[in-house]
């Protein structure tokens, strides 16, 4: 089969290649992919950026993916051939205390697919049943692969955030994941402002403006002083004004990751009161969720989509590093 394949650490060491299809173990079910969404993640991997040196080649990238079952061991349970699913990214152990709180995002020996072992960007892939989650027959495919992503912005957003109707939200970062968080924030009814970076005023900002966001730049600071502000851009400048913008009391949920340390000044925390959490990956309940709501037309996301064909999948990531694309799907 063929599949964007990470062998080596170097650029030109990861392409679409040959490799075989997976055989199934214990538990696990045989997906014929669909489509499959590349993210920040698979930009780090691909460029071997610091923070991803657990990520060993050879390894076929991809965590967002959407497909059809094809095989199932037999002592794979609820799951037939012709169903949908996604997968479940982040993977506990689900033996440990924090896998049986239903945190498996923080298990400490919890693996990710497309990065720990053999991903979705490719035709075939292997995944244990018991992080499978079903989708509608009627899901289109490449919306479904964006169900990773919103899941993530979902747990961000609700969980983590905790949004309530009525109090002024700031989310910074302008990618699809921060446009997600506005979206849902705005479902619940919040006065939601997204601020992108001056770049993203060529396409990204005007791409959520046209869903109904409110939009500015970093430049035109027009986001007042809102009660939970949103960090998904993973800039330390959108930090930096998280901890200085946001009204005493508030709360600040970053779901960004930092190519870079971060230097925050810590005394505008303890004067402002402010409540400060990291929001990692999400759970089954958060994919679930999205779901739902893709089904009831609360999520319109099809619009930020761009689909690419497998054997494209390296200039995607070229696009996609490169701000040039806003969210990826490669379809095999």
């Amino acid at each position: 089969m063929r599949a964007l394949q990470k062998s080596g650490f170097s650029l030109s060491t990861t392409m679409v290649c040959d490799v075989p299809v997976p055989e199934l173990g214990a538990g696990e079910v045989l997906l014929r992919v669909e489509a499959c969404g590349l993210c920040g993640s698979d930009i780090h991997a691909w460029r071997s950026d610091p923070g991803y040196e657990w990520v060993l080649p050879p390894v076929v990238l991809g965590h967002e993916f959407a497909g059809v079952v094809v095989a199932v061991a037999q002592d794979s349970v609820g799951w037939n051939v012709g169903d949908r699913a996604v997968a479940v990214s982040i993977q506990g152990c689900l033996k440990c205390e924090r896998c049986l709180r239903g945190a498996t995002q923080r298990c400490l020996d919890r693996r990710v697919i497309g990065l720990s072992y053999n991903g979705g960007l490719s035709e075939f892939v292997r995944v244990s049943s018991d992080y499978l989650i079903r989708i509608p027959s009627d899901m289109e495919a490449v919306v479904a692969a964006a169900v990773e992503p919103l899941s993530v912005a979902a747990h961000a957003t609700l969980t983590v955030g905790g949004v309530r109707s009525g109090e002024k939200v700031a989310v910074s970062g302008a990618g699809f994941v921060g446009i997600a968080c506005a979206l849902i924030a705005m479902d619940a009814g919040a006065d939601v402002t997204l601020i992108g970076a001056e770049r993203d005023a060529v396409s990204r900002l005007p791409a959520a403006a046209a869903l109904g966001i409110k939009t500015c730049t970093t430049g035109e600071g027009q986001w007042g002083r809102p009660d939970l502000w949103i960090e998904a851009s993973g800039a330390t400048p959108a930090l930096t004004s998280a901890f200085g913008d946001t009204a005493p009391g508030g709360r600040i949920c970053v779901v960004g990751m930092y190519a870079q340390m971060a230097t925050i000044d810590m005394t505008l925390l303890v004067r402002g009161e402010l409540e400060v959490r990291g929001s990692y990956a999400s759970i089954a309940s958060d994919y679930e969720l999205v779901i739902s709501m893709l089904e009831q037309g609360r999520l319109p996301v099809r619009s930020l989509l761009e689909v690419f064909n497998l054997e494209d999948a390296v200039d995607a990531l070229s696009k996609a590093a490169e701000s040039q694309t806003l969210k990826p799907i490669i379809v095999p």
